[in-house]
């Protein structure tokens, strides 16, 4: 008989983590290994294991390092897990930077037990997982890219989407573990991009531009 799929979760939702579990229960091919709140405390058990976990499900908006940025580090020094996203926000913003890094899968928070199940033992057999619309989205975002060359870089878009949220400078810095002045220059290249002067402009480009979702 095979091993089980080894999976650690990352939300800092305990309800959401009580979802998920309930919704793997039962299923003798998957074996949860552990859960983490925050893309630090992942790497600290991961850096604990003595064997990996075959596929990492992970949230991308929580406290501390997020899930992008834990997904970038992934990718960086453990290659052979495979990273799928679970979160409710689907906007470009969020998913260019994702697909840039070379995620798995992608999951939106309303999906079905059924969908998860096929998702996890998809990308942990090695092939990608993305629902129709997160597809649509994709091919939009090749059809942007073709178009324009791609506008901003994955971290701008970063910045953008947080910006977009109502972070201030400083909590845009904390989210993405970067310097205060490292997020003013960011942002001051987005504004000279785009002509603009301030965040009001900013978000009404990215909500006409299909960058955020509202």
């Amino acid at each position: 008989m095979a091993d089980p799929i080894r999976i650690l979760l990352v939300d800092d939702h305990p309800l959401m983590l009580m979802g998920i579990r309930a919704m793997l229960e039962g299923q003798t091919d998957i074996e949860i290994v552990g859960t983490a709140a925050d893309g630090a405390k992942a790497l600290a058990m991961l850096a604990s294991m003595e064997r990996l976990p075959n596929v990492m499900l992970l949230d991308i908006m929580m406290p501390g390092m997020d899930g992008i940025e834990l997904a970038r580090r992934m990718r960086a020094e453990m290659p052979d897990v495979a990273l799928l996203v679970l979160s409710s926000d689907t906007s470009l913003a969020t998913l260019e930077p994702l697909l840039n890094i070379g995620i798995d899968g992608f999951l939106s928070k309303s999906s079905d037990r059924q969908t998860m199940l096929s998702a996890i033992r998809s990308v942990a057999a090695g092939y990608e997982f993305f629902g129709t619309d997160v597809a649509r989205l994709i091919e939009r975002i090749s059809i942007a890219k073709k178009a324009s060359d791609s506008l901003f870089t994955p971290r701008e878009l970063d910045v953008i989407r947080l910006s977009c949220q109502g972070l201030q400078y400083k909590e845009i810095a904390g989210q993405l573990g970067i310097k205060y002045l490292t997020v003013v220059t960011i942002k001051n290249n987005i504004f000279r991009k785009l002509g603009i002067n301030n965040t009001v402009e900013l978000v009404l480009y990215a909500i006409k531009k299909e960058l955020i979702t509202l």
